[in-house]
């Protein structure tokens, strides 16, 4: 029997004949064995003023869930209106228990909670009560979903949050969760569908990606690039484009910040992943009695047997996992989080080469481990932050269409941190700490082969066995003054420390948010910014070294902008969020991109640059019907080249996402992205001058399609979602030639990526 027909009879088995029904009637179980114990008889009970005396009392208790999660609704609104027209009213407990009293006879329950229909139902209540009942709430699939929200100070530093539901339901990301990147404001997409982003005129490598805390050293696999973490892992993503909090660090432009979400303590949950190109699951449960939980997730690619149905030269796989185990331990929580990564792809028929390095060619391989354990817990009248952290890289590239020779890298690190935050005043909130990070690098390449004057012209930095220590301190506040004015100011010293040579840098930042009305705020940030010279490109086991040979790579930025809301008042809740930004850079850059060889002693070369822009943001919740968001990007990336400033790599002067979605009766839902991007400069070789001269690719739009069905069961969900990428089939340009003969010949892709994929969760 195939995946998908066992699938459908599991289905068919647990639907009943109205699978999927959106009646809005929740189901009823009478001591079932999810109903729980019922709680002690008028718990929580207010009784109605005009309440007639009850003789003889009953209890009537039970518990309510979201009908397909199970999960238990707390803070939900019960009434049960009684045969003459009294009411009883009480609200579940945080194990959604509930219990009243009621005279035995006819009544009414009547349960309201956010973000489901409205429950109703009449039945008998008998002489010894009603206990065990389990009531399950149908989740709204249809029309705006309405949901209490508690509104917190303003962010201390500029971010655009994705939550959980805009990461796995984006158009174009392949129902992944960082995907979703490449339609934010200020982030370009070097060569689609490569997730490749330059933030803000920058280098993709001084991006930082940080995973509760811990810095990833890779955000996507290779190829097709699904991230390194599985999408249902994840609870919210933070994205800085410039100006990140004082506690992240030893990046020049923008940081990625996901947080894991939290396991349930009241079950085992368990969900599967089924899609086009690989399959995946979670499994959390609690442990100890609910003091602990422990949560695993991983995914595996079997993408090698797709390609090799259209490939005869390629076999592709990638895997990825992550482990949380997390458990009350004094004052606060102890939390062991591991994760990894590996990918792998393998020229069936390599190029035949000269060379024998010991590298196994026609290779390019990337891998990475990385384990933490951490407390946070209130001490000391604040809270405080202890983590240690290790960690090991592992990269091979011997595929002679990546780079002319071949190269290994492997990393191991170790990285402490401890942070310590208090609350001075009702206005006033203080934080220090302080983090390092030790890394011991042990490259391979054609190196030791080669020997004599040869061997020491391509000894450079990045293929010596070296050592490297990153420590920093820093404090920041933040200081409220009324309701109206936010102010943050930070101060972090990051020192460097490779082999003979050592630098430092101060990094001051300040951040401003001033209420000029109910719902508009302006907003302000400076600072500074400092990194190890790094390749343009982050590759896992070759990111630090140079700092004799190039020195730190260092930023300064400053942005202003205007957040508001639009529309609030009559239902639209639409936000809008305008930012321009400047920022002075010392980057390395590739001296000439036209060259395959990273072992070249010129390969690098550091430059001065800038970058300035304008970013838009127009965005609709995904609670409503309908929901999306609009961003534009107008920006130019510069720098100085042998004295002459030029466009940058990654210059992009106009960049365009319109991500749309509505959400349907019955459970379905439909969403389109459309993208437009102006086309970046790119070297053009001509063999008859001799020289390189930059011209613009042409512009690149696409238009991404997808579909989506939710199944609501009693004891699970399903969903189903097809997603077709690209669906014009356009055709990105990522190469040009010019031949002897005056002809511009490109090289382009033109793919249309279709997906489908299941998510159930029971």
């Amino acid at each position: 029997m195939s995946v998908w027909a066992a699938l459908l009879l599991a289905v068919a088995a647990d639907a009943g004949p109205d699978a999927g029904a959106e009646d809005g009637l929740p189901s009823i179980e009478e001591g079932g064995a999810d109903a729980g114990l019922a709680a002690d008889a008028g718990a929580n009970a207010r009784p109605s003023p005009d309440a007639v005396p009850l003789a003889p009392a009953a209890v009537l208790s039970g518990r309510i869930l979201a009908r397909g999660t199970r999960e238990p609704l707390a803070g939900a609104q019960v009434r049960v209106i009684l045969d003459h027209g009294a009411t009883r009213d009480t609200e579940t407990d945080e194990h959604g228990d509930f219990s009243l009293t009621a005279r035995p006879g006819p009544c009414e329950v009547v349960v309201h909670f956010p973000g489901f229909e409205a429950f109703s139902r009449k039945f008998d209540v008998s002489g010894s009560g009603a206990s065990g009942l389990v009531l399950r709430l149908q989740p709204r699939l249809t029309g705006d979903r309405y949901e209490t929200v508690v509104t917190a100070a303003p962010a201390r530093a500029p971010a655009i949050p994705v939550q959980r539901e805009e990461l796995t339901h984006t158009p174009g990301a392949f129902g992944d969760a960082f995907r979703v990147l490449e339609s934010l404001p200020g982030v370009v997409q070097a060569i689609w569908p490569l997730p490749m982003y330059a933030i803000r005129g920058a280098n993709p490598g001084n991006t930082g990606f940080f995973i509760d805390g811990v810095r990833a050293p890779a955000l996507f696999h290779f190829a097709l690039g699904p991230s390194v973490i599985h999408p249902f892992f994840l609870d919210e993503m933070q994205f800085y484009p410039g100006g990140y909090p004082i506690e992240y660090g030893r990046y020049v432009s923008g940081i990625v910040a996901a947080r894991t979400a939290a396991p349930a303590t009241d079950r085992l949950h368990v969900s599967a992943d089924l899609r086009l190109f690989d399959a995946g699951g979670i499994v959390a449960t609690p442990f100890d009695n609910g003091r602990g939980t422990v949560a695993v997730a991983g995914r595996y690619s079997y993408t090698g047997l797709l390609l090799s149905a259209f490939s005869s030269d390629y076999s592709l796989d990638y895997w990825d996992y992550q482990v949380r185990i997390e458990h009350r331990l004094g004052p606060g929580r102890l939390t062991l989080f591991a994760f990894g990564s590996g990918d792998t792809l393998q020229q069936k028929n390599p190029d035949p080469v000269e060379w024998n390095s010991g590298i196994q060619p026609g290779l390019a391989q990337l891998m990475f481990h990385r384990v933490q354990l951490r407390w946070d817990g209130g001490v000391l009248g604040g809270h405080l932050l202890a983590s240690a952290l290790v960690g090991l890289d592992d990269s091979t590239v011997s595929n002679t269409q990546l780079f002319d020779l071949p190269i290994r890298g492997r990393m191991m690190m170790a990285a402490p941190r401890l942070e310590m935050g208090w609350r001075l005043a009702p206005w006033m909130d203080l934080v220090v700490g302080g983090d390092a990070e030790a890394q011991r690098y042990r490259p391979q390449s054609l190196l030791a082969y080669l020997g004599g004057g040869l061997g020491n012209y391509y000894q450079t930095d990045l293929f010596r066995d070296r050592s490297l220590l990153s420590a920093s301190g820093y404090a920041g506040l933040t200081i409220k003054a009324g309701d109206r004015l936010q102010v943050t100011p930070g101060f972090r010293y990051d020192g460097y420390f490779e082999e003979n040579t050592q630098k430092g840098a101060s990094s001051p930042r300040l951040s401003l948010r001033y209420r000029v009305a109910s719902d508009t705020w302006l907003k302000g940030h400076v600072g500074q910014f400092s990194q190890m010279p790094s390749l343009p490109v982050g590759v896992p086991g070759f990111d630090g070294f140079g700092l004799q040979s190039y020195g730190l790579q260092r930023s300064r930025q400053g942005s202003v902008g205007v957040e508001t809301g639009l529309g609030n008042r009559d239902g639209a809740d639409l936000s809008l969020d305008t930012t321009v930004f400047y920022q002075r850079l010392h980057v390395t850059d590739v001296r000439n991109s036209l060259s395959l060889d990273p072992q070249a002693r010129d390969f690098l070369e550091p430059r001065d640059g800038e970058s300035y822009g304008f970013e838009i943001m127009l965005r609709r919740p995904m609670r409503h019907r309908a929901y999306g968001w609009l961003s534009y990007t107008l920006s130019r990336s510069l720098r100085v080249v042998d004295g002459v400033i030029a466009p940058s790599d990654w210059d992009q002067r106009h960049v365009l996402n319109l991500v749309t979605g509505y959400r349907m009766p019955h459970g379905y839902a439909a969403s389109a992205r459309f993208h437009y991007n102006s086309g970046r400069p790119y070297p053009i070789y001509d063999p008859r001058l001799q020289w390189v001269n930059y011209q613009h690719l042409p512009a690149f739009a696409q238009l991404d399609l997808r579909g989506d069905k939710r199944f609501v069961f009693d004891r699970y969900l399903m969903d189903v979602y097809v997603e077709v990428v690209n669906a014009t089939a356009s055709r990105e340009v990522f190469d040009e030639k010019l031949q002897p003969n005056g002809r511009l010949d490109q090289r382009a892709y033109q793919l249309v990526l279709p997906s489908i994929g299941v998510h159930i969760e029971w």
